[in-house]
């Protein structure tokens, strides 16, 4: 008997995770029907109980990341904000900024701002034609330029490709390190202070698996970062002056309580289900290999099994009309266009019209793998 197709095949994780977990919805439905008083605001029972959530979501979060003082680490909207906050509050007029040719807009977008309004000098590093960076050729240009800061998306959410944070902390010794973990945030391990980190950004709605519009920044302690934003906090409430303790100093204005308590959900699973990153490369693997065994397709992402995701383009064909063929006939749900991710298509030399994205992730399986692969090779022979 033929097997019946699901309702949709999600392949679209490296976006947002998709379904959440039960958990999720069950610690945030708790907090929404019951549990809503404004955290840090007053004595009384509600409101204690909502900063106790709080540091409990915080204290879990920076075990799970490597952090020793979790108040280093300050809840943002998500991954985009955390950036914006570092670059924004970091940076001064005249320095100088190195980043990897596979940087999201979530970076580009604030930095070239600040490049033309400060200004500042950007330099885009050595790397290979998949985007992985040369070291001995950052190597060379560390020596010949000192950098103010060095920032990179740990992996790339247009072809999964991973940086060597090791191998680059080491070519950059003293410079600091921004790095954008959105994609890798629950799937690969992290533990940024031993890994000499000095900023980390992500959001939640990943791999961690929790709800979207929320995220986290991770801000050493050595480093004056000024705010982004500057309002009420709770604390010092006599002053017209942003408090300059950690966390409250970063987060001004009515904390996500509803997000944060499905994150507290989603990090009550973390350690049955495991980092997802394992999971994730094989099957990632599969479809690389699937798709470079196919004709008249071309694949951007590694075969070696490192990669995250991959993104393939079928030749003849506009990566929309391709997405839109397997949603329509596979029941498959990917990412076509530029995955708001210019720079890293100009690299990989697919601007302007991109690829197709194929992001498995938690709840992903081979046979749905097989479907979308499947899917392909019928789009692919129809143009032949």
């Amino acid at each position: 008997m033929e097997k019946t197709l699901p309702v949709m095949i999600y392949l679209d994780h490296a976006a947002t995770s998709w379904p959440k977990p039960e958990e999720v919805s069950r610690e945030s439905l708790r907090v929404l029907t019951g549990l809503t008083a404004n955290a840090g605001r007053s004595g009384y029972e509600a409101s204690v109980a909502s900063a106790r959530m709080v540091s409990q979501v915080r204290q879990r979060l920076a075990e799970l990341l490597g952090v020793g003082h979790p108040e280093n680490l300050v809840f943002v909207r998500g991954c985009t904000e955390g950036l914006n906050l570092v670059l924004k509050g970091f940076l001064k007029p005249g320095q100088h900024v190195a980043v990897s040719p596979l940087e999201h807009n979530a970076l580009w977008r604030p930095l070239s701002r600040l490049q033309r309004q400060l200004p500042l000098h950007v330099q885009t590093l050595p790397a290979d034609p998949l985007g992985r960076i040369d070291l001995e050729a950052a190597r060379r240009v560390a020596a010949a330029r000192r950098f103010d800061l060095v920032a990179v998306a740990h992996a790339s959410n247009v072809n999964g490709v991973v940086q060597d944070l090791a191998g680059l902390r080491q070519v950059f010794a003293d410079t600091p390190l921004l790095v954008d973990a959105a994609q890798t945030a629950g799937v690969l391990p992290i533990s940024i202070e031993s890994a000499k980190i000095d900023f980390l950004t992500c959001s939640v709605h990943k791999g961690l698996l929790g709800p979207t519009g929320l995220g986290v920044c991770y801000l050493a302690p050595q480093h004056d970062v000024a705010p982004l934003i500057e309002g009420s906090t709770g604390s010092f409430s006599d002053s017209l002056e942003q408090p300059a303790f950690r966390p409250d100093r970063y987060e001004a204005g009515t904390l996500n309580l509803h997000g944060i308590a499905g994150t507290y959900g989603a990090l009550l699973g973390v350690k049955q289900r495991g980092l997802l990153g394992s999971e994730t490369r094989r099957l990632t693997r599969r479809l690389v290999e699937g798709l470079q065994a196919m004709g008249g397709v071309s694949v951007y992402s590694p075969a070696d099994g490192t990669a995250l995701c991959t993104s393939f383009n079928v030749d003849g064909l506009l990566p929309d009309e391709v997405a839109t063929r397997l949603e329509q006939k596979n029941a498959v749900s990917c990412r076509p266009g530029l995955q708001c991710a210019p720079a890293a298509h100009r690299h990989l030399q697919t601007f302007p019209l991109g690829t197709v994205r194929f992001s498995p992730g938690w709840g992903t399986t081979e046979e749905m793998v097989d479907v979308a692969l499947r899917g392909v090779a019928e789009i692919a022979h129809s143009v032949v």
